[in-house]
């Protein structure tokens, strides 16, 4: 992916809060491909009471992949008191890609979070062992094959296993069968000050993604 420091950070600058006031909780991108992209913690979110930061960037890799792959892309853009991947209940979020899953004959999600620095790995992934793939399991496979290519320390469900109603990935994969994978993205890959690292995640997910598409996954 060609993508230049200034022209990641133009984007990421719609999630700052304090620049920007969206009047929507989240927006969708449609595309063509049967893929959707979700970054539920773009921006802060509410839990149990707590204001919580946002996972820096991850908006904006999702925004990114997107324009490449021309598929669907769900993202908060407000924070409304609320937590897109917590809330059980009252959750529009999750209820609008179930909506988009069901209308577009979606066939994958990838759920894009930021890991807090200090953990050993450079992705985790979250899957409920294995369980949220629905069966599918080329899917994680695939993921951990190309991840040597670049070098990539992947995890599988070492911290965050995506196993519970409370998530994305696992609400969606129960309800709508499709193979659902939650991403926790390590800091470096995501601060602006290692652009280098942010290139690196960029063309692997989009390798990644790109491989669904044309290896027959996604028909």
């Amino acid at each position: 992916m060609e993508i230049t420091k200034k022209e990641f950070i133009n984007i990421n600058n719609r999630f700052d809060e304090y620049k920007i006031k969206e009047a929507k909780a989240f927006d969708v991108i449609e595309g063509r491909e049967r893929i959707i992209l979700s970054a539920p913690h773009s921006v802060r979110q509410l839990r149990n009471g707590n204001i919580k930061g946002k996972d820096s960037c991850t908006g904006t890799i999702a925004i990114l992949l997107q324009q490449q792959l021309n598929c669907y892309c769900i993202y908060k853009t407000k924070n409304c008191n609320d937590d897109a991947n917590y809330d059980i209940e009252n959750n529009p979020y999750k209820d609008k890609i179930i909506d988009l899953i069901d209308k577009n004959n979606i066939n994958f999600l990838l759920d894009i979070h930021g890991a807090k620095d200090g953990q050993e790995f450079d992705i985790d992934v979250g899957t409920a062992n294995l369980s949220n793939l629905n069966g599918q399991n080329k899917y994680i496979e695939d993921f951990i094959k190309i991840g040597e290519k670049y070098n990539l320390n992947i995890t599988i469900d070492k911290v965050f296993k995506a196993e519970t109603l409370h998530t994305v990935a696992n609400t969606i994969s129960i309800e709508t069968k499709i193979p659902c994978m939650q991403i926790e993205i390590a800091k470096k890959y995501r601060d602006i000050d290692q652009f280098n690292n942010i290139k690196i995640m960029l063309n692997f997910l989009e390798e990644y993604l790109r491989k669904i598409l044309v290896g027959g996954q996604n028909e």
